[in-house]
C-alpha cells in the first residue's frame, strides 16, 4: 500500500502525497493530528478516515483497510506485549514491517523485544533505522537511551534522554494544509511574487 502511494505521489497525484502525510501522522501515533488533517480530504475519503482512526482506538482487531493494515499491527503487537504474550506481539511487530517496512514504533518494539532477550546488535540496528525514519519521534530516542544505558553509554544515554524530553516539552505544529511541521520563517507565496513582481520593475526602469 505504501509502496503504491508513493509512486503515485512520484507521478505528481496530490491524494496520494497527502494520503502519505496521513500514514506519517499515523505511524508516529499522533491520531489527534491525524483526525484533524484528516478533515481536509473530500467527503467520501474523510469518512473513511475518521473510521479507521475511531476502530484503531476502539476495535483495532475489526480493522480490514489496507491504509491502517501495519498500524493495526502495531497495536495489536503492543495490546499482546503489555500482556505478556511477546512471541505474539513479535509475529504483530514482523507483520507490520512486512506491510510498511518504514513503520518507525514496529521497528522500535521489535528492537525492545530483543533487547530484552539480551540481543542488543540487534536492538540496536533496529532503533537506529528508526532513529533515521523519524528522528523527532520522541520513543526512538528514549529507547536509544535505555540501550545505551544497558551498554554502559552514559553519554549516549543522557544525549537521548535530553533529545527525548525536549521533543515532548516542544511538540511540532502543523501546517493545516499539509500536515507537515511548519517552518518557523515561511516566506508566503503572495510575498515571493509581490518581490518578483518589484524587481521587475525595477529592472525595468533602467
Amino acid at each position: 500500500m505504501v509502496d503504491e502511494l508513493k509512486a503515485r505521489a512520484l507521478r505528481g497525484d496530490g491524494e496520494a502525497e497527502a494520503l502519505l502525510r496521513f500514514l506519517h501522522l499515523l505511524r508516529s501515533k499522533r491520531y489527534l493530528e491525524a483526525r484533524r488533517y484528516a478533515e481536509g480530504f473530500p467527503e467520501g475519503l474523510r469518512a473513511r478516515l475518521l473510521e479507521g482512526l475511531a476502530r484503531l482506538e476502539e476495535a483495532p482487531e475489526a480493522l480490514e483497510d489496507p491504509l491502517f493494515l501495519a498500524e493495526k499491527e502495531v497495536v495489536l503487537g503492543v495490546g499482546r506485549a503489555l500482556r505478556g504474550d511477546k512471541e505474539g506481539a513479535e509475529g504483530h511487530f514482523q507483520k507490520a514491517l512486512a506491510l510498511d517496512p518504514e513503520h518507525p514504533r514496529a521497528l522500535v518494539n521489535l528492537a525492545n523485544l530483543h533487547l530484552e532477550r539480551g540481543e542488543v546488535a540487534q536492538a540496536e540496528a533496529l532503533y537506529l533505522k528508526a532513529l533515521r525514519l523519524a528522528p523527532d519521534l520522541p520513543l526512538v530516542h528514549e529507547n536509544l537511551a535505555a540501550l545505551y544505558r544497558k551498554k554502559g553509554d552514559r553519554e549516549r544515554m543522557v544525549q537521548h534522554l535530553k533529545k527525548a524530553q525536549r521533543l515532548k516539552m516542544r511538540p511540532p505544529v502543523l501546517d493545516p494544509l499539509t500536515g507537515q511541521e511548519k517552518r518557523p520563517f515561511r516566506i508566503p507565496l503572495w510575498a515571493l511574487f509581490l518581490l518578483l513582481a518589484l524587481l521587475l520593475y525595477l529592472l525595468q526602469k533602467r
